[in-house]
């Protein structure tokens, strides 16, 4: 079992940190962006999105915590609660490296539907890079669908 706490303020300066420059080597590993463009295109992404930091309207931020009381991973959601239906989208869900493959991102997406349903929110969808196979089969495993695919034929 884990829980999904809040963020605290102190938590979520560093996972903001850390988050741009993930954000930003992830979209320089899909081509997306250049090396040279990245770091900036994701601050910017992250600074339209959360005009507010951690007190944006609609944006949910979450360590993911263990029976242990260990903070082993987090999950950043956004919930349009003025929309009806409500629709949650997944910005960022991650569990720590050394943790994976033990059944805790199950357990966090079971905590997020409960989450979710508990704010009447209808539906709940995410993104995942191509090269993510786990994060893909993760996702397929606790009920998510494919709803579309862009694909990409490299020349250099």
């Amino acid at each position: 079992m884990v829980k999904l706490v809040p963020m605290t303020e102190a938590e979520f300066e560093t996972y903001l940190d850390d988050d741009i420059r993930r954000y930003a080597e992830a979209n320089v590993k899909a081509g997306h962006w250049l090396p040279s463009e990245a770091l900036e295109k994701s601050r910017q992404v992250h600074d339209h999105l959360l005009p507010d930091g951690l007190a944006t309207k609609d944006e949910f931020f979450f360590s993911i915590v263990s029976e242990a009381g260990e903070k082993i991973g987090i999950l950043w959601v956004e919930v349009k609660t003025d929309a009806s239906p409500r629709r949650a989208f997944v910005y960022d869900f991650w569990i720590q490296e050394e943790l994976r493959g033990q059944g805790y991102g199950r357990l966090a997406l079971a905590a997020l539907d409960d989450t979710l349903r508990s704010m009447d929110v209808e539906s709940v969808s995410l993104h995942v890079f191509g090269d993510n196979l786990t994060a893909q089969a993760l996702y397929k495993k606790t009920g998510f669908e494919i709803t579309g695919i862009h694909m990409r034929k490299k020349y250099k």
